[in-house]
């Protein structure tokens, strides 16, 4: 890998790094907020980076001091890891299908980080963990008969389903 590009590698981290400790000691509730607190922390962000930061990172928004800010996935988890799962359904449409002991959630480009941070914090019975790429979210459940409770408990939050894959 070239210096150059091992120089911005270690900016992003630095910057991403930088932008979790901001929204951890303030609340920050916009992408412009997210973009004035990382310029006053010396970071030349702008929103198109801080919208790819916000879903590498996963961070999702919770209440705080009376308002929606955004917060971390670690720190989501301690505050209704279900009420953000329900606030994400609610957000953007999502379609599960079952595949074996797999549910299959497809959401729109660049939100499956955010969609497998909100389901991790939420803890659902039957769900061992989550692996989630662009848009689509594999749900790893226990054993192939907990896809059934999974996608029932996802139909309550407002989840479609689009039969087997």
């Amino acid at each position: 890998m070239s210096e150059a590009r091992e120089r911005g590698r270690a900016r992003k981290h630095h910057r991403q790094q930088t932008l979790l400790r901001l929204v951890e000691e303030r609340a920050l509730s916009t992408q412009g907020d997210l973009v004035r607190a990382l310029r006053g922390a010396g970071f030349p962000a702008t929103q198109a980076t801080v919208s790819r930061d916000i879903v590498e990172l996963g961070l999702l928004k919770v209440a705080r001091d009376g308002m929606h800010a955004y917060a971390s996935p670690a720190a989501a988890a301690g505050r209704g890891g279900i009420e953000l799962l329900r606030r994400f359904c609610e957000d953007y449409p999502i379609e599960a299908a079952v595949a074996g002991s797999l549910v299959v959630l497809r959401s729109l480009p660049g939100t499956a980080n955010a969609l497998g941070a909100a389901l991790d914090a939420a803890r659902l019975p039957g769900v061992v963990g989550t692996l989630a790429g662009d848009d689509t979210v594999f749900v790893a459940a226990a054993r192939e008969r907990d896809t059934r409770g999974i996608l029932e408990r996802l139909g309550e939050l407002g989840v479609l389903r689009k039969g087997k894959v």
